[in-house]
């Protein structure tokens, strides 16, 4: 006795299922109505242990890799899976550095009564650059000394310009520049994640100066009283003759 947890009470070999540690006794009577008696302890332990991945993660370009779980306990043992990204599967705080979002699900099983558990930890990733325009190449003249580069600022961005030379800042978006000479601007973009992205925008200088030829000195007298002065016309020149406030397509006048 006691009879609770048996299959049976009157068989020699009863399955014994008790719900706490439990002492029975058995009683065997001979055919002579003899008796003794014996006893066995079952010792009963359905320890279940505590799974506890720990806090949700999320990781990026400047955080690559972190540490889930929390502190082993002795006599517990851990099993993580899936195995992707992390630095082992049998240590309660493996580190983690998936390339993609993942879930990660930790067993524990406490090694004196078998019982397990389980929980899960998501470590996010978000490795998405973010977006780098400098604007359209740029041409500059003895018109047009400045101009402005690059593309509206995206909120949570960041922007650094090189080479410095002829901006107005290297540390916005849309800065003007005014080189001295041609000049290719590379902007890069860092976004809220830490991901970087570059992009690049010539400036060209179209300075060149044009040739003023006009012509060798003239003598009008009474024999020659008129004159034709200046060069051959170039295309795309305008002329302008003082005194008298001329200006003309043409290169010479008379």
């Amino acid at each position: 006795m006691p009879a609770t947890g048996l299959s049976a009470t009157n068989i020699a070999q009863p399955t014994a299922n008790p719900t706490s540690t439990t002492t029975y006794t058995v009683t065997v009577t001979g055919s002579n109505g003899c008796t003794a008696t014996a006893t066995v302890t079952i010792n009963v332990n359905k320890t279940v242990p505590t799974a506890d991945a720990g806090a949700d993660k999320n990781l990026n370009c400047t955080t690559t890799s972190t540490t889930i779980g929390t502190a082993g306990v002795v006599g517990n043992s851990y099993s993580w899976s899936p195995a992707t990204g992390l630095s082992s599967t049998t240590v309660a705080q493996p580190t983690a550095n998936p390339i993609a979002t993942t879930t990660y699900t930790v067993t524990v099983t406490n090694s004196a009564s078998g019982c397990t558990a389980t929980d899960v930890v998501i470590v996010n990733v978000n490795t998405t650059p973010p977006t780098a325009n400098a604007g359209l190449d740029k041409t500059l003249n003895c018109t047009t000394t400045s101009t402005q580069i690059g593309s509206a600022a995206i909120a949570g961005n960041t922007y650094s310009w090189s080479p410095s030379n002829g901006l107005s800042a290297t540390n916005v978006a849309q800065p003007m520049a005014s080189p001295s000479m041609t000049t290719s601007y590379t902007v890069t973009v860092t976004g809220s994640n830490g991901c970087t992205a570059s992009d690049v925008v010539l400036v060209t200088i179209d300075a060149g100066v044009p040739t003023a030829d006009a012509g060798p000195d003239k003598t009008v007298n009474c024999t020659t009283s008129s004159v034709t002065i200046g060069t051959q016309a170039i295309p795309g020149y305008t002329y302008s003759w003082l005194p008298n406030g001329m200006n003309s397509t043409l290169s010479s006048t008379t």
